[in-house]
């Protein structure tokens, strides 16, 4: 019985340690300072959390089973605001990727996930669009 326990016991710990983790960096059109944080799926749910130095902090959930390239969820402030964003992932295991999205005061913000976090002034659509 004991064996029983600790193998049980063993087989929790272990699955819900595995997660996959990807960097956020969201720049937001009303001037406020970016946000960083990340975006963690696990067996149990996906979610992510994004925050600055200046106390604005902002999360959600998603769905983490989805293989779709694109995925729209919903974000909460904890300044009251919230919205919707929508991401376009891209690579292998889908945790890199771009997107935009909009608050409930019609504030704008542009998100970059994973490997994309690092290109953020590159030349692309962006900058195309302006």
């Amino acid at each position: 019985m004991k064996k029983i326990n600790l193998f049980i016991l063993c087989s929790t710990v272990l699955l819900t340690s595995c997660a996959v983790r990807t960097g956020i960096l969201v720049e937001v059109s009303d001037g406020s300072k970016p946000l960083l944080g990340e975006a963690v799926a696990t067996i149990i749910s996906g979610t992510f959390q994004v925050s600055n130095l200046d106390g604005l902090a902002c999360d959600g959930t998603y769905d983490q089973y989805t293989q779709s390239r694109m995925l729209k969820t919903k974000v909460t402030c904890n300044d009251g605001r919230y919205g919707e964003v929508i991401i376009l992932r891209t690579g292998t295991n889908l945790v890199n990727g771009s997107g935009e999205g909009r608050l409930n005061d019609g504030t704008a913000f542009r998100v970059l996930l994973g490997d994309m976090v690092h290109y953020r002034d590159a030349q692309g659509i962006w900058e195309k669009a302006k």
